[in-house]
């Protein structure tokens, strides 16, 4: 398989006919659009940015990718639901979000489907990765430096490694699967048990460990978490684990992968 990964200094997907350029240059088989306004204080402050990326530019590239007969994947979030459920959400829960944001991604889910009856959506939630700039992508590092790390409190959800949601990602789509699927690792956590697990198993690896204390926080204490988040949002992966005939690991085991993979 060949994979041409675009960055948005390559490509403005706002842009008018954009996709249809796009498609007409590389002549994909398949369009996955990972792009996003994830900064919920921008999407907030930036209402017009939030909608032009995160709804408009998709259902766009939904429409011209049906015309072409090429196949498109469009990524969603867990931000959708207001957290309120008692058990993990399903893919065919109804949104009720809680930002402008998850708003957005919201709306975008729906004009995406509308524009394109065979766009498959994969919603992913606290994806973590080499490179990435997540909390915690970040929190290894921050584990080995800081004798305190203080994180916010009171949520409690699913984690992705990103090599993991790539391999849920082709294989839906390389499956022909259609509609809306779930692309996070089994269980659930919270940020402090996340980071707890982290640091035992750098230590279980002999890496650096500076920290001795895991402080929660409420989230409106840390810089940059002002706007709500759903306060429980695990996603439930029976239906992508019954399309895909196999059990989708735990995040544990994405957790013991990331650590290898960036050297702790």
């Amino acid at each position: 398989m060949e994979v041409t990964g675009l960055t948005r200094q390559d490509l403005d997907i706002t842009l008018p006919d954009v996709a249809r350029a796009t498609l007409l240059k590389f002549k994909p088989d398949q369009v996955v659009n990972a792009a996003s306004l994830t900064r919920l204080e921008r999407c907030e402050e930036d209402p017009v940015a939030s909608r032009s990326i995160n709804t408009t530019a998709p259902a766009d590239w939904a429409k011209e990718c049906g015309k072409a007969d090429v196949r498109f994947v469009h990524l969603g979030t867990d931000y959708i639901f207001d957290g309120t459920k008692t058990t993990a959400y399903l893919p065919e829960d109804s949104p009720a979000p809680l930002s402008r944001y998850g708003q957005d991604k919201a709306a975008g889910e729906k004009a995406v489907l509308l524009a394109n009856s065979q766009a498959l959506i994969v919603r992913l939630a606290w994806v973590f990765g080499h490179g990435g700039s997540t909390f915690m992508s970040q929190l290894p590092g921050i584990l080995a430096e800081r004798e305190v790390v203080e994180l916010a409190g009171g949520r409690r959800g699913s984690c992705t490694y990103a090599a993991e949601a790539a391999r849920i990602i082709l294989d839906l789509a390389g499956g022909d699967a259609r509609g809306i699927f779930h692309g996070v690792q089994n269980g659930e956590t919270t940020w402090k048990g996340f980071a707890e697990k982290a640091a035992g198993l750098m230590r279980g690896r002999g890496a650096k460990v500076a920290c001795r204390e895991i402080r929660e926080l409420p989230a409106d204490r840390i810089p940059g978490l002002k706007v709500a988040r759903p306060a429980f949002s695990p996603l439930d992966m029976h239906k992508t684990e019954t399309f895909l005939g196999r059990k989708i690991p735990d995040w544990v085991q994405g957790l013991e992968e990331y650590l290898a993979e960036i050297g702790f």
